[in-house]
């Protein structure tokens, strides 16, 4: 097979509500050119579906008399060319014949045309009045739209393959073109087997790889071990990979109701009482203003939150002390604040033998002035800090047609209104409020439980603190500002153990003694004979020396908690000491530049479509890294290695093995 080109590769990254795609990799990675929503409209037809809502749209139309509608044509009689001979006759017919005939056929137009004349003047003096039918495409319009993917299932399997297929015919790739296409986790085999069948019936592709989505978000992080939470609309998918290798036991896939539509729910419960709409709900979690902050964190509006270092306010900030330009000093005498005078000492004051006191006297002005000058100048406070603040709201508004216009496309115009927000623009990660017995938990909180029983389930041990250490937060639902912060705190308020003297006995089995008093030795218990020696112990318990290194297998004739289990949990793998993020790739200026104080957040769309405000500090759009990864991944695959490892089924195995064979080719 010959090698493909960079310019020929064309990736796919469906989700359910935005499908990425790009054809041809780019000297350096970017960010998706193309963004396509995930839905299709109804077609003409059943079973056909159309990229945009068809509105149907009636109007009269004047045409003149003996004249065809518009869009309309006369039926013209297609008739066989004469021979040659009759040809050669008719030509040599007398002419007078043929005058009389067309003299004929004259007379006979001219009275249909004073009947027609007569019948349409009814209607107009000018013409008929037509009813005529205009279709147009409304690209905005959401009505009827159906959407194939849910929680990253597909649902709808006609639709589905009518997205794959108008994405493909928009970019429209060349005939030896390969496509990399991003698989959800919840997709099943059956589910990789038909989309594989469709691909290569469909687009006759010479080259096709299914890739999962964890591990291309490793491919975009460049790690082959880490914990992906990717956050979604309505769910969040967990998953653990391994040296590049997804660990599917206790996976967690499609974990419904955590996604970014759990945050505008909790807001219109906080803010539906105050008018606030869903929309503007939607809106509210979209802008700068919306933060999860970490636990612990106090709220605005209280004492030690009322100023920017956290102090309340000491007398020197008092207005009657800052307004006063010159103070007295214990002599009697006036001393000018100005700063042309600071540094000037009162000589005379320092002679009669009030050193001590004029020089104290002298520092709490100079402590006046500068609180003087901080009241002045109005201190800028972090969105943390403020109780009340401000986003614009964006909504389109009909215009209402001219009279006398004629009936065109329904128009609108986008209007902007300022909305002020309180306290509850911090609680959308806050537990609802639930009418039942059971006390519903926030979101953070179901993720890193989810978290906790994932990298648990993961066989190998000593790969379970790695994974604590390389967590990485996605998807578009984890764009709202801090949500992967008080994600951390949360995990680490339930499940991380402080490193403190208590780890190095809080594993020991339970069926070994205590170390006695006067040997420093541990004694075994009954059933197990001999005395247990360790390299590193010099004549201390071996279980305690075990418990210190972390990771380290047990020593030689260690027995082990639960003689049936395969996989023990060495050192302190069951519980984590320390949870970290992984630091986002520096070598990919596209999407490293685009932080979020570079871009207005209030003038980006949605969280869950395009764009979206990103967390403070955060590298902006490495919510979507997965399409990074999708393309580094389709540089190594079809560039670099070009089929070696199997990392691509051609259409030749496709012929000779059929679509079942994709499961020995998905990465």
């Amino acid at each position: 097979m010959p090698p493909f080109k960079d310019e020929h590769i064309l990736m796919i990254a469906p989700g359910s509500q935005v499908t990425l795609a790009q054809l041809g990799l780019p000297e350096s990675f970017t960010p998706a050119r193309w963004r396509f929503p995930t839905r299709m409209f109804p077609g003409e037809k059943k079973g056909e579906f159309e990229p945009y809502k068809i509105r149907e749209r009636r109007q009269e139309v004047k045409i003149a008399n003996g004249s065809t509608a518009p869009g309309e044509k006369e039926d013209v009689d297609m008739k066989d060319q004469p021979p040659q001979e009759e040809r050669k006759e008719n030509t040599d017919a007398p002419k007078t014949e043929k005058t009389d005939e067309t003299k004929a056929e004259n007379t006979n137009n001219t009275e249909n045309t004073e009947n027609t004349g007569e019948e349409g003047g009814e209607d107009g003096e000018n013409g008929q009045i037509v009813e005529e039918v205009f279709y147009e495409e409304d690209v905005a319009s959401e009505e009827g739209a159906i959407y194939p993917i849910e929680n990253g299932r597909i649902v709808d399997w006609p639709c589905f393959f009518a997205l794959l297929t108008h994405v493909y015919n928009t970019l429209s790739p060349p005939f030896h073109t390969p496509i990399m296409l991003i698989a959800e986790p919840a997709w099943s085999l059956r589910d990789r087997e038909i989309i594989t069948q469709f691909v290569f019936e469909k687009f006759k592709t010479p080259a096709f790889c299914l890739m999962d989505s964890a591990i291309a978000v490793c491919y975009g992080y460049g790690v082959g071990t880490a914990t992906v939470v990717d956050v979604g609309k309505n769910k969040v998918d967990v998953t653990a990979v391994t040296d590049f290798v997804v660990n599917e036991h206790g996976r967690g896939i499609a974990l419904e109701g955590c996604g970014g539509d759990y945050l505008t729910d909790r807001l219109l419960e906080l803010l539906g009482s105050k008018g606030f709409t869903r929309d503007m709900c939607e809106q509210l979690k979209r802008s700068n203003i919306t933060e999860l902050l970490p636990a612990g964190t106090p709220l605005p509006g209280a004492a030690a939150t009322s100023r920017q270092d956290g102090q309340p306010p000491g007398p020197t900030t008092q207005p009657g002390v800052v307004e006063n330009a010159q103070t007295k000093n214990p002599n009697g005498s006036t001393e000018n604040n100005d700063d042309d005078d600071e540094g000037v000492l009162d000589v005379a004051a320092i002679v009669s033998g009030n050193t001590s006191e004029f020089l104290a006297a002298r520092e709490k002005e100079k402590g006046n002035k500068k609180g003087a000058d901080q009241g002045a100048k109005p201190v800028r406070l972090p969105n943390s800090k403020k109780e009340k603040a401000t986003f614009q709201y964006q909504e389109f508004v009909k215009l209402e047609p001219e009279k006398h216009a004629p009936s065109g496309p329904s128009r609108f115009i986008r209007q902007t209104r300022d909305i002020e927000v309180g306290v509850e623009r911090f609680f959308a990660a806050t537990p609802k409020q639930d009418t039942g017995d059971r006390l519903s938990s926030s979101i953070l909180e179901d993720i890193a439980t989810q978290i906790h029983h994932t990298i648990l389930a993961v066989p190998d041990a000593t790969k379970r603190s790695e994974l604590w250490d390389s967590l990485i937060v996605v998807g578009n639902g984890s764009k709202v500002k801090g949500f992967t912060q008080a994600l951390i705190s949360t995990i680490t308020q339930k499940f991380v153990l402080s490193p403190s003297g208590t780890i190095f006995t809080s594993e020991i089995p339970s069926n070994f003694s205590t170390p006695l008093p006067t040997g420093g030795t541990n004694t075994p218990a009954p059933g197990f004979p001999g005395q247990m020696h360790h390299p590193g112990g010099q004549g201390v318990n071996p279980l305690l020396v075990a418990a210190t290194h972390s990771g380290n297998p047990m020593p030689p004739g260690t027995p082990s908690m639960d003689p049936l289990s395969h996989h023990r949990s060495t050192g302190h793998s069951q519980t984590p000491t320390s949870v970290r993020t992984v630091k986002p790739p520096e070598y990919f200026p596209e999407w490293k530049e685009q932080t979020a104080t570079q871009q207005p957040a209030q003038n980006q769309p949605g969280l869950n479509g395009p764009g979206g405000p990103a967390s403070s500090g955060s590298h902006r759009g490495m919510e979507e890294a997965v399409f990074l990864g999708a393309q580094v991944a389709s540089k190594v695959v079809f560039v670099i290695d070009q089929g070696l490892s199997k990392g691509f089924m051609s259409r030749v195995e496709y012929n000779e093995n059929g679509p079942s064979a994709i499961h020995e080719y998905v990465m």
